[in-house]
């Protein structure tokens, strides 16, 4: 199921757009993403976000 509220990166306020009606900006899902034990990918996400 996916979420309907997103956050804004730049002005941190909530809202149900995929753009912000503050500034403009585009918005992401608040909640992190799920996690699995057999991620594939995992590693490689962890060292880009260490970066």
């Amino acid at each position: 199921m996916r979420t309907l509220m997103f956050r804004c990166g730049e002005c941190a306020r909530y809202t149900l757009g995929k753009e912000c009606p503050k500034c403009g900006s585009a918005t992401q899902s608040p909640l992190p993403p799920r996690y699995s034990p057999e991620d594939r990918y995992g590693k490689y996400r962890r060292m880009l976000a260490q970066k």
